[in-house]
């Protein structure tokens, strides 16, 4: 007995012009999915960049405070002192503290002063926070009778809109409000601005 052969009425593959209609679609989901994952990146590097900044932000403050806790006295926009341990450079001083009960104006030699104004070198970002005072020890405590030295805190300070560190006497209380502002790259190419605030 034989068997009939059924012979194909049509092609069950796929036409030349359905398979280029599917690379080309392919292909524009393949970039746009490539094009969400940059931009999720960078959004992801500048939040990092953001978090880190802020908590340099707070550290700074935090060690401001913390030297103004233990101090015989401060003074906020000081004048210039031809006594003090470091030269300011065309830096303008905001804070000077009092390390020394015979000296409440921080007028003299073991004065720890912060001060804003262009960096010492081209490796910070715009206006610097300097700190010139003593280093640390391993138990957390200044070294009074050692070097003084400046040192910059945070660069990044805005140039034109503000001066980047404020140190002012709060109207009813005998603290300062401390306030650090910078201004920080992003990507549409405005500077995002980036404030802490402190009492101390």
């Amino acid at each position: 007995m034989k068997r009939a052969r059924c012979k194909p009425e049509g092609s069950w593959g796929f036409t030349l012009l359905e398979l280029l209609l599917a690379l080309c679609l392919g292909t524009l989901l393949f970039a746009l999915l490539l094009r969400l994952i940059g931009a999720d990146l960078q959004l992801g590097r500048a939040m990092a960049v953001r978090l880190s900044e802020s908590s340099r932000q707070r550290r700074s403050l935090e060690l401001i405070r913390e030297e103004l806790g233990w101090a015989h006295g401060w003074m906020v926009d000081p004048p210039l002192s031809n006594r003090w341990p470091c030269r300011m450079r065309g830096r303008r001083p905001v804070l000077a503290i009092a390390t020394q009960a015979d000296d409440l104006q921080a007028r003299g030699e073991s004065a720890i002063v912060y001060s804003v104004g262009s960096a010492p070198a081209p490796i910070w970002r715009g206006q610097v926070l300097m700190r010139c005072g003593p280093a640390y020890g391993l138990d957390g405590v200044p070294n009074l009778r050692g070097a003084f030295q400046n040192r910059v805190l945070l660069d990044a300070l805005p140039h034109d809109i503000g001066p980047g560190f404020t140190a002012r006497p709060h109207p009813q209380w005998p603290v300062l409000e401390l306030e650090i502002e910078q201004q920080l790259p992003s990507r549409s190419g405005d500077p995002q601005v980036l404030r802490s605030r402190l009492a101390a």
